[in-house]
């Protein structure tokens, strides 16, 4: 990435990635005929809507780009394995033999799916890496990472020229929506990466809540933490749960965002060397907040006391059964999590967590806990393995020029018209109770298609929620999520959402420390969670001198030096 384009970047955006956690404080606070079986025709009103929101052209490979090999060629493709109920195996199932039959077939490519750990895929990659199986595609969500698989050689450098002539509908989709500007490294080309919609917001992320128990309560969505503490002490007093903030174990990337703690307007130096999403920040002022009010929680009751125990998937089903008060998930038009809830809480009232703009919360912490981590400007970035031969990088090219087809992204996307859509007013809507051999992958398939989109669009914010809002339950939550976007956007507009800190040179501390410092705070953090509160403020200074000493200092003295020298993102003023 170019130093000044760098530089210029957040003039135009401010962009980041959130992971699976609330946003504090916004309130209320198979078969292989696939391609016959989806008829062109039904098609041609979803597809053209994909291709305008991508700024698709007409760009075509030039001859010989698309012809298939003379010899076989394998095209290993990574795809998230999340553990989750009732999504097909992910790499053998009616959509994986959809793209060998249509893609795979016509051009002597066997593709492979090769499973990624969605909570650590640090170690995934790190695994296949040791064993020299890399996958020919490697990709992820996160820059940071991208840049330490290319500082620790995952990744081979590639021909943008060749790119362009393979992948022409892809190149341009990533022109059009100056995606363009992020695919060196340094002096170097390494990245592409797919284009993501509305990515100024995380409206695709939902908290659910018990609007039933605070009915029965007489009370309002919690604004404040004091306000938070009282709606938990309430639902206990009634005997509607015993630990209404549930909890569970801290695992991977992105855990415990302060960004809803830190003082507004941000420091930049600060934000520069201590704010990134994939290494929590403990030793920051934000975090010693943030961790101070799960102690507390902790110490009141209302976190489940085996939190530390509790899997992301335990956590979810206690949800499910009742058990507690809130639970966060991103949407899709088929939640199976969501109808087992109905089914298993008769006359059951859910509520949106509503982001209504910038709530001035500062209860005695000066920060603003309406702000949060947009996502990213670019969806997934792309990089092809160092182990990858020629052919294979070629035949990934192809695959993602394929998938840039409106007409192929769109059956991935949306399925089949009468299984898994049905069109009414000319727009696509899920089939909310689809149950067949056809049975799509997590959340409509989207980590296969994510190369080429992070979100699927119909063209507008209100079409798009819609498509995606869940189905088929007693509730209809579509303009609560419309209402969420827009109090999403006003906090963007007021500058309390802005992105990480990218750098344009690789921070070599970030990839030998990375692993070691995530390890490391999950363990320190249960210790600051269940110790007294008197013990809080002095542990939270024993283990931050240590997580320092585990190699956080060393990573932010080089984020600082490059900071410094210019060589990354600034703040947006």
């Amino acid at each position: 990435m170019k130093k000044n384009v760098l530089q210029r970047v957040l003039a135009t955006a401010m962009v980041g990635t959130m992971a699976a956690g609330m946003l504090a404080g916004c309130s209320k606070d198979g078969g292989n005929t696939a391609s016959n079986d989806a008829s062109k025709e039904t098609q041609t009103a979803g597809a053209d809507a994909t291709a305008a929101d991508n700024g698709s052209s007409e760009a075509a490979p030039e001859a010989g780009a698309m012809e298939p090999f003379a010899e076989n060629v394998t095209l290993k493709i990574p795809v998230y394995d999340r553990g989750v109920e009732g999504v097909p195996d992910v790499t053998n199932n009616y959509w994986t033999q959809w793209i060998q039959t249509n893609f795979g077939d016509a051009y002597n490519i066997t593709v492979e799916y090769v499973p990624i750990t969605r909570s650590d895929v640090l170690t995934s990659y790190s695994l296949l890496a040791a064993a020299d199986d890399l996958p020919t595609i490697c990709m992820e969500y996160d820059y940071p990472k991208l840049a330490q698989w290319a500082n620790d050689g995952y990744l081979q450098t590639f021909d943008v020229e060749q790119f362009k002539t393979v992948a022409p509908t892809y190149w341009q989709n990533m022109v059009n929506n100056d995606l363009d500007q992020f695919v060196a490294l340094g002096d170097d080309n390494y990245f592409v990466m797919g284009t993501r919609p509305y990515s100024n917001t995380t409206y695709s992320f939902v908290t659910f809540y018990r609007q039933d128990w605070l009915e029965q309560l007489g009370l309002e969505y919690p604004k404040t933490f004091e306000e938070r503490k009282a709606v938990y002490q309430a639902i206990v007093d009634a005997g509607l749960s015993a630990h209404p903030a549930g909890g569970a174990q801290i695992a991977g990337a992105g855990v415990d965002q302060n960004y809803g703690y830190r003082s507004y307007p941000q420091d930049e130096e600060l934000w520069a060397t201590t704010g990134d999403y994939n290494i929590p920040a403990l030793s920051t002022e934000a975090q010693k907040t943030l961790l101070k009010r799960e102690n507390e929680l902790f110490n009141l009751g209302y976190k489940d006391p085996e939190y530390n125990i509790t899997t992301a998937e335990d956590a979810k089903a206690k949800f499910v059964n009742g058990e507690v008060f809130e639970y966060g998930g991103y949407i899709s038009s088929n939640m199976d999590w969501l109808v087992s809830f109905y089914d298993n809480n008769a006359g059951a009232d859910l509520g949106v967590v509503v982001c209504d703009g910038v709530n001035e919360d500062k209860d005695a912490t000066g920060t603003s806990s309406a702000a949060y981590r947009p996502n990213n400007l670019f969806g997934m970035m792309v990089g092809f393995s160092s182990s990858a031969t020629e052919d294979e990088v070629k035949a990934a090219m192809m695959y993602m020029e394929w998938l840039a087809q409106p007409e192929n992204l769109f059956t991935f996307q949306w399925g089949i018209e009468g299984e898994h859509f049905n069109y009414v007013d000319g727009v696509p809507v899920a089939v909310a109770d689809y149950s067949g051999d056809k049975t799509m992958g997590y959340n409509n398939n989207v980590d296969y298609w994510c190369i080429e989109a992070a979100t699927k669009s119909l063209g507008s914010i209100e079409q798009d929620i819609a498509a995606v809002a869940p189905q088929g339950l007693p509730e209809d939550f579509t303009q609560d999520i419309i209402d969420n976007y827009y109090g999403q956007l006003k906090v963007y507009e007021a500058g309390y959402a802005q992105m990480d800190c990218l750098f344009s040179v690789s921070i070599e501390a970030e990839a030998e420390y990375a692993a070691t410092l995530t390890s490391k705070y999950a363990e320190y953090r249960d210790q600051l969670t269940m110790c007294s509160p008197e013990e809080f403020d002095a542990l939270y200074d024993e283990l931050s001198q240590k997580y320092l000493d585990d190699g956080y200092q060393a990573v932010i003295d080089e984020r600082k030096a490059a900071y410094e020298a210019g060589n990354c993102t600034k703040l947006a003023k």
